[in-house]
């Protein structure tokens, strides 16, 4: 029995502690940075980004550079989705070649100023570039309060 707790033994099992410890810091630190840059470059891929109003959370329209769309949308009571496809530019009119259609999503919009107008539906459906958009809720609190 004295044997079993001799002090060489409980040394041991501590370094084999501390050594797990070190190693799964090690690896959360590794894992971290390679996200990091991971997330950097794909960002340095997307060309501009539209917001627009659905629901509770909203819609997003990504154009990458290389000509392919993300547009993803979260709304109330499960009502979500997400497609990709193909963008290109005529002019000021923005066609849209979805890999499946999507009835939130027009194939055509107008672009103005900082604003994509649907061809095809209500303009209430607009997207708007992400750093000009303002969520529905403030909004209404700079309409209600005007002198804020």
């Amino acid at each position: 029995m004295r044997r079993y707790f001799s002090d060489s033994r409980k040394i041991r099992h501590s370094n084999g502690r501390t050594n797990l410890i070190g190693v799964i810091t090690l690896a959360a630190i590794l894992i971290g940075i390679l996200l990091y840059f991971t997330n950097e470059r794909q960002n340095e891929q997307v060309l501009q980004s539209y917001c627009g109003d659905f629901g509770f959370y909203g819609k997003s329209l990504v154009l990458m550079k290389d000509s392919t769309f993300r547009f993803s949308y979260h709304g109330c009571s499960q009502a979500n989705g997400f497609v990709a496809g193909n963008w290109s530019v005529n002019g000021q009119l923005m066609s849209f070649s979805p890999e499946q259609p999507d009835e939130h999503l027009d194939t055509e919009y107008q672009l103005r100023n900082f604003e994509l107008i649907p061809v095809n539906e209500p303009e209430e459906n607009k997207f708007t570039l992400c750093e000009q958009y303002q969520d529905p809720w403030e909004r209404a609190t700079v309409n209600e309060n005007p002198d804020s």
